[in-house]
């Protein structure tokens, strides 16, 4: 298996997050948390941009159809490794970004979406709060009723 393969499965793994992709909201979770991973300063050199389903890299998509193949015929090179203590402590703060909190009524896969796309909008694309929340409206109509608990989260994380 390719390094850059077993540190894509090894990234997943630390976040909790399945490596199969056998239905759109397991490949948007990928998407999305790899996003939010690499927040953390571990960089996968995964680049973004802006898609329908908000923060969307197509060299990650690419990759984890690779690590599925790899997967399919059993190979388990990545067990011979372990991420190094100072990336498994990054990755380890973006954790609670991560999970879905009890106000927000949708699913886990939304609350990923909401949470990447509130950061691009205003960190990738240097838009303001207002800026921000219209394109949200426009775009994400059943999400953008929850952006303030996306902001609150973000801001707790990133101590923003």
């Amino acid at each position: 298996m390719e390094m850059k393969l077993v540190l894509l499965k090894l990234f997943l793994d630390k976040l909790g997050i399945s490596s199969e992709i056998d239905t759109f909201e397991k490949r948007k979770t990928i998407q999305k948390a790899v996003y939010l991973g690499q927040l953390t300063d571990v960089d996968l050199s995964y680049r973004f941009g802006w898609y329908l389903k908000g923060p969307y890299s197509p060299s990650l998509a690419e990759d984890y159809y690779h690590l599925a193949d790899e997967l399919e015929i059993d190979d388990k090179g990545y067990e011979e490794y372990q991420l190094k203590k100072s990336l498994s402590d990054r990755l380890e703060e973006v954790l609670p970004l991560l999970e879905k909190p009890k106000e927000f009524k949708l699913k886990e896969v939304d609350w990923l979406e909401l949470v990447a796309s509130y950061r691009y909008l205003r960190r990738v694309s240097k838009l303001s709060d207002a800026r921000a929340d219209e394109i949200l409206k426009e775009e994400k109509p059943k999400l953008y009723q929850y952006r303030n608990l996306a902001q609150k989260k973000l801001a707790e994380v990133f101590s923003e």
